[in-house]
């Protein structure tokens, strides 16, 4: 059975779907995922299951009163309604939810003219781009992340994961109901972020159809804002003491293994991801896999030049995977070989 978190704007204030257009759609992608196969290039997913559980906000959770002659929902209810919105990420974040954005399943404009289209709300913003932080892109089961508007038969590209203050930034022109709720939304970005990139031990960011560009701002991100850029032998700011604004992904200093196999970065990718590993960066990674990414002789000289820099950089690095088309020569071996020898890494490729 497939959990689906569903994530949609509001037609208004009082009732999410007054109209039951959303509701349409969504049954609609639902039955199509079921029935037909999404498939890119060699790659063939599977159909969605056919027993499914729904996660709807409006459904699924305590509601407050929406109108005057409403009564109110009571103490337990409440405060049930309010637990349930510090945790909102883990429905969309999680890696065994599948998520469908119904991203214009209210294109009419409500009676009031108060609806503001998907990609304009803070909630389905926050919902839309916490979800791709962590979930795989594989072949081995369904698409977890559907985009209703582009249609089910679309394989979903998910995007470099933003840091907090690049959502922070981006929900500084998106509409809240709840003005309220702006810094409630970063704080559950913020901790999707610290739980999923920064405490992970395995980041795998594969088939994300990522090119140098995407590379380059993922890695940058791995760079301390400059307050934290003090002596190498500092202690760099913890994530509890790191405001929103500032919180950057250089503490993935628990990260093993990381993946950008299957993405078309080329060359420059890799010389993006090595121009941005710092002495300090990626201090316990030990697995490198860039596994059918088309790096080439000039990718792989650039990780040898990586590895000979001193202070040793990526100091528990124990394997590297260049396997898969990589477009690559025994002259662009040879010089990972002799970087990696020294160093006691192996090649696998």
């Amino acid at each position: 059975m497939a959990v689906l978190a569903v994530s949609h704007s509001w037609e208004s204030e009082e009732h999410p779907d007054p109209h039951g257009r959303t509701l349409l759609m969504l049954a609609d992608a639902i039955t199509t995922a079921q029935a037909i196969q999404v498939s890119k290039g060699p790659y063939t997913w599977q159909t969605l299951p056919s027993r499914v559980a729904v996660f709807f906000d409006f459904c699924s959770l305590f509601q407050p009163p929406r109108a005057k002659e409403e009564p109110p929902i009571g103490e337990g209810p409440t405060m049930a309604l309010r637990a349930a919105l510090t945790r909102m990420q883990v429905w969309y974040a999680h890696q065994l939810t599948t998520c469908f954005f119904v991203t214009d399943g209210n294109t009419e404009t409500a009676n009031d003219g108060s609806h503001t289209p998907y990609h304009e709300r803070g909630w389905p913003t926050f919902e839309y781009h916490v979800s791709a932080i962590g979930k795989a892109i594989t072949s081995s089961g369904w698409p977890q992340l559907v985009d209703v508007g582009l249609g089910v038969d679309t394989l979903f590209e998910r995007g470099v994961p933003l840091t907090p203050a690049a959502l922070e930034h981006l929900l500084e022109s998106k509409r809240f109901t709840d003005g309220t709720d702006h810094g409630l939304v970063l704080s559950l970005y913020k901790k999707t972020v610290q739980c999923m990139i920064i405490g992970a031990s395995r980041l795998i960011y594969s088939s994300c159809e990522w090119g140098p560009d995407e590379v380059r701002a993922f890695a940058a991100a791995w760079q301390p804002p400059p307050r934290e850029r003090t002596s190498s032998d500092a202690p760099r700011a913890s994530p509890e003491v790191c405001g929103v604004s500032t919180l950057r992904f250089s503490l993935c200093d628990r990260l093993e293994h990381f993946s950008l196999a299957t993405n078309p970065i080329g060359p420059s990718g890799v010389a993006a991801f090595c121009e941005n590993i710092g002495p300090g960066t990626l201090p316990r990674l030990k697995f490198l896999n860039f596994f059918n990414n088309q790096v080439g002789d000039d990718g792989l000289r650039c990780i040898a030049e990586l590895l000979r820099r001193t202070p040793p950089h990526l100091p528990m690095l124990k394997t590297i995977r260049i396997t898969g088309k990589n477009d690559t020569t025994p002259d662009g071996k040879h010089a990972l070989e002799e970087a990696c020898r020294s160093r006691g890494i192996k090649i696998e490729g």
